[in-house]
């Protein structure tokens, strides 16, 4: 047995840097005038480095989606596919805006270490169930409050095929933690890549549709927002799990880090915006929640749309376990979220809390004491599961 020594009191009582990290209901409304003169006297200068990031999308992509609408339908896309499975030195002659792009694609930052990546990638496919749970009960929520979710809303991203859209995010999610699954040849990497694509085409239709409003909204999809999502799937993953009972060493916990600050690389982020420890994640989300990400009726529209798909997510097609299965959720979400906050997201009242609470106990009791975690049970609790028992996205990710 690894890591620091037994302590009984951490069975039953949760350190402290596992508390909400929300840090309450602003009286105004956000990126009201109000709500900026008070994040200002809180946080200062830094507020305003933020604000600009609002309005920034993201140039090398914005002008490849720009190129692309001077090409015949669909031909674009196809370099993108190439130059992405074969490498850009395959393309005869291809257009600057493209090989602009990949020259900072193919670029392995200094501070990547890939033996440093694969602590974090096997504590996660450890612990893929869990990662399930803190991902659809923790991180989405937080990821739909708004204004950063309305562009989900305007394009229908999410309100649509609802299951299999969070498919395929599962799919990102569990490619990005692979064991080296952002290589330049691997599935991790080339999602990334596509991903970033897609947003700047939707950045682009919605700037274009004249519905827009971006003196009020900012940029779609930009780059203050685009932090804040990386934030969600690594800073806040790490605060679920740990309050679902999961221990993390210090090397584990920068290791889950280290690999989404390649991530943000890849979807163009600003370095200034890629945090590098919990402390610096922290402070990306203090100052943004100070400003925005409220809840409001697009993130209850959003949270019942993904509640009602997580069944059929999980292949589950028995009414009663699907009622089971998602009351479970409920009550895991309310654990992670807290009432107050899960209340204004729309989150109905939990049952089987009780349960839910058994569970975490004897998940923290495990990791202290791991016989008591059969090895079949163990291995059910891997990733394993979200290959085998969850719709699991097998086709190349394509633009809509």
């Amino acid at each position: 047995m690894s890591g620091a020594p037994f302590n009984i009191k951490r069975l039953f009582f949760r350190p402290a840097h596992t508390d909400s990290v929300y840090p309450g209901f602003s009286p105004f409304a956000p990126l009201s005038a109000e709500r900026i003169d008070a994040a200002r006297q809180k946080h200062g200068e830094v507020v305003d480095q933020y604000l600009r990031y609002l309005h920034m999308g993201d140039p090398l992509a914005d002008a490849l989606v720009e190129h692309f609408e001077t090409l015949p339908a669909g031909e674009g896309w196809k370099l993108l596919n190439r130059a992405i499975e074969e490498g850009i030195e395959a393309l005869q002659d291809p257009p600057p805006q493209l090989t602009a792009l990949f020259a900072e694609l193919d670029h392995v930052p200094f501070w990547v270490d890939w033996e440093r990546m694969r602590l974090g990638s096997a504590k996660i496919c450890k612990n893929g169930v869990l990662v399930a749970v803190t991902f659809a009960g923790y991180a989405l929520p937080y990821a739909y409050l708004a204004p950063a979710n309305v562009p989900l809303v305007f394009t229908g991203e999410l309100l649509d095929a609802a299951a299999h859209r969070y498919a395929r995010t599962a799919r990102f999610v569990i490619e990005t933690f692979f064991p080296d699954g952002l290589r330049r040849d691997a599935d991790g990497f080339k999602w990334a890549v596509m991903i970033r694509i897609t947003h700047a085409s939707a950045r682009r239709r919605l700037l274009q549709s004249g519905t827009w409003d971006a003196a009020r909204f900012g940029a779609p999809l930009n780059q203050a927002h685009n932090a804040m999502n990386t934030v969600f799937f690594s800073f806040y993953l790490l605060q679920g799990m740990r309050k679902l009972g999961v221990r993390f060493t210090p090397q584990e916990a920068e290791s889950i880090l280290l690999i989404w600050r390649y991530v943000g690389h890849l979807f163009g982020i600003d370095p200034e915006l890629v945090y590098t420890s919990e402390e610096e994640a922290h402070r990306l989300v203090t100052v943004a929640l100070s400003l925005e990400f409220d809840p409001d009726e697009n993130t209850k529209k959003l949270c019942r749309t993904m509640l009602a798909a997580g069944a059929s997510f999980m292949g589950i097609n028995n009414p009663r376990l699907e009622r089971w299965f998602i009351d479970l959720v409920i009550a895991s979400s309310r654990h992670l979220l807290g009432d107050d906050l899960a209340n204004r997201m729309g989150f109905p009242q939990a049952k089987h809390r009780l349960l839910c609470r058994a569970i975490i106990l004897w998940i923290r009791c495990s990791e202290w004491l791991p016989f008591l975690m059969p090895p079949a049970l163990r291995r059910y609790m891997g990733i394993s599961f979200w290959l085998q028992a969850g719709e699991y996205e097998t086709t190349p990710l394509r633009p809509n």
